[in-house]
């Protein structure tokens, strides 16, 4: 995590320094937007985080060590697929959730599942999406993808478990 952040730090620096090159000053209006996303941003991220405690509090540790870990083995990678093309929002509400599941002992394949099927089969966005690309394209991407989630999460639980040694635990 302190890596990830360091390096976000370094690059937001780094454009923040040629930005006030480019322009020979402070981006008072590039700051004042950056600051309004964060406002129209925050209670996602806070409803997210409230979440990602709910979650941890209604569903057991010893739930998720049955029913995800990577010893549950389709089945857990079936309930990722369901559970991640069943959450809704953004990645303020499906990264937490998957943090969730890590730290409370689901397998890495599962996770792998969830994560993608919530990018690619997420049910709470096709109404919007047919309302913009039709019924007919909406359907064909649903056809080409529906074996990617599953297709995923046994990768990665195959691998982490036969090639990493069992650390897809």
């Amino acid at each position: 995590m302190w890596l990830s952040n360091g390096v976000m730090l370094l690059v937001t620096a780094i454009l923040f320094g040629l930005t006030v090159w480019k322009t020979k000053g402070v981006p008072t209006k590039t700051l004042m937007d950056s600051g309004l996303t964060f406002l129209t941003v925050l209670p996602l991220i806070l409803c997210a985080f409230l979440c990602e405690g709910l979650i941890k509090t209604l569903v057991p540790p010893e739930g998720i060590q049955k029913w995800l870990s990577a010893g549950a083995g389709w089945r857990g990678i079936a309930l990722g697929c369901l559970a991640g093309a069943l959450t809704p929002g953004g990645p303020y509400t499906s990264f937490p959730i998957a943090m969730v599941l890590l730290r409370s002992g689901a397998g890495l394949g599962t996770v792998v599942a969830y994560m993608t099927a919530w990018q690619l089969w997420s049910f709470t966005r096709y109404p919007m999406e047919i309302a913009f690309v039709g019924f007919k394209i909406a359907a064909l991407r649903f056809v080409v993808t529906c074996f990617v989630p599953p297709l995923a999460g046994f990768l990665a639980h195959w691998i982490t478990t036969y090639w990493l040694g069992g650390q897809g635990k």
